[in-house]
């Protein structure tokens, strides 16, 4: 049997979700470690398996709860990377904030 490398991430708290429904599961894998990234998971699944049969043993309620993503390699893996606003950005931000205050005061 030869193993394919499988990252799974999601919404906090997906973690222990995802394993208890594969350890109930009769799915072959083998789950690794991925040391200090707290919101990704690391599966060896056997090649020959789709991945929908994958998803079938996790559940679609696990799947669409947590927002499960899949991945065969880091370099899929999305960055969440926030990027500074720009000048041009900021300032309508700050009209914005104006008109609405003038628009909707609150009083007491």
């Amino acid at each position: 049997m030869s193993w394919t490398t499988l990252y799974i991430t999601g919404k906090p708290g997906f973690k222990d979700a995802v394993l208890s429904s594969l350890e109930d599961s009769k799915m072959s894998f083998l789950p690794g470690s991925t040391d200090g990234d707290a919101d990704l998971l690391l599966f060896w699944v056997d090649e020959k398996s789709p991945l929908r049969d994958f998803k079938k043993a996790i559940g679609s309620k696990t799947v669409f709860k947590y927002r499960l993503q899949f991945f065969n390699s880091m370099n899929q893996r999305p960055e969440n990377k926030t990027s500074k606003l720009t000048e041009r950005e900021e300032a309508l931000i700050r009209k914005m904030n104006a008109w609405e205050a003038g628009r909707f005061r609150h009083s007491a």
